[in-house]
């Protein structure tokens, strides 16, 4: 049963300002819970965004909820878990991730395994991930390319969105500068139209890049799957895909060739892992992605990565540009990022020390 419930708040600096095509941002707000079951606890991370309608404040008030509603529960019950959390409110999917993750934390450490491990997965516990840069001029885009790549990177994804022919300009001018090894990705977070969408994926295409990512508006399927009939690089959905439904949908209609699962998006691994199967079914392949997180909930969001073997891609890339994280233990070498070899998530928090 769990037994206790807590929660503390981070306002997390960023290296720099980050800008995509919908805003920028210099500090992120997180919110580690811990959660207590007998002598075990675990330990998740919520990191609130206008993608899920939450704020720091909305995610406390949840878990203040939270602290009554889920004291009692089965804790080896996530569907019981997410019954209880469904019951307080719709939505709220950065906190129910957090409770999630916690949970599960706890589970794969009284089983004495890495989580990834826990699910069945194996391997040496590592997966190549991507560097993201933000939209900024072509000088500073090639610059922090060519940074990234001397520092260990193998993938870069490159925002893009505001302007189509300074794009293919940026795009090019990357390619020139990191050579023909480096895995290009690129993310316009809805900033096309449908028909300028597919000029562009024409001018990647010719960059080899592996994916683009939400060329159109969330709410135009039907755009998206003409982009995606018409592109001759693999389509990938990402504001267009919030929950099991809408993971349906684009699956059902075929509307994208991978779809990118955030663990703030879906509500945790556990949801996660049904949208992971939902496109598998449909032979549509995942990436696993994240918001402006903390190393605790990226490594959360790693271990569904090693869990499943549909996950293609991933982007997990947002602690690397924070400053003061509360919590530790991931490894990055070669381009690759790494788990701790230590059970459940792994990782290292000022959570750990309960605060009672």
């Amino acid at each position: 049963m769990i037994d206790r419930i807590e929660f503390r708040s981070y306002l997390v600096k960023r290296k720099g300002v980050f800008r995509i095509a919908t805003g920028a941002s210099d500090v992120e707000d997180n919110i580690m819970v811990r959660i207590d079951s007998g002598d075990e606890f675990g330990v998740g991370n919520a990191s609130p965004s206008d993608v899920t309608h939450e704020t720091k404040g909305s995610i406390e008030r949840f878990l203040l909820q939270a602290v009554e509603s889920l004291v009692g529960v089965d804790e080896q019950d996530l569907s019981a878990v997410h019954d209880a959390m469904d019951g307080i409110a719709p939505g709220n999917t950065a906190a129910k991730a957090a409770v999630d993750m916690a949970v599960y934390d706890l589970l794969a450490k009284r089983d004495g395994k890495r989580l990834f491990e826990h699910f069945g997965g194996r391997g040496d516990g590592s997966a190549l991930t991507d560097m993201t840069i933000g939209i900024e001029d072509e000088e500073e885009t090639v610059r922090r390319a060519v940074s990234h790549c001397d520092s260990g990177f193998r993938a870069l994804k490159l925002k893009v969105g505001l302007d189509l022919e300074n794009d293919v300009r940026r795009m090019r001018a990357v390619r020139d500068a990191i050579g023909a090894g480096i895995e290009m990705r690129v993310d316009a977070n809805q900033g096309y139209s449908v028909e300028q969408a597919i000029l562009f994926c024409e001018e990647m295409h010719a960059l080899g890049v592996v994916l683009v990512e939400q060329p159109v508006d969330a709410n135009d399927y039907r755009g998206l799957k003409t982009v995606k009939g018409r592109s001759p690089v693999p389509i990938m959905a990402d504001e267009c895909l919030r929950s099991v439904a809408d993971a349906m949908k684009v699956a059902s209609e075929g509307a994208a060739d991978i779809i990118n699962i955030k663990l703030m998006k879906s509500g945790g691994i556990f949801p996660a892992q049904e949208i992971d199967e939902i496109a598998k079914g449909a032979g549509i392949t995942t990436m696993i992605g994240c918001m402006g997180e903390i190393q605790q909930s990226i490594a959360a969001a790693l271990h569904f990565a090693l869990g499943s073997d549909n996950v293609k891609f991933v982007d997990l890339d947002s602690h690397f540009s924070m400053v003061d994280d509360p919590s530790s233990g991931l490894d990055f070498e070669d381009g690759k990022l790494i788990t701790s070899n230590r059970p459940g998530l792994g990782m290292r928090t000022e959570m750990d020390l309960p605060h009672h």
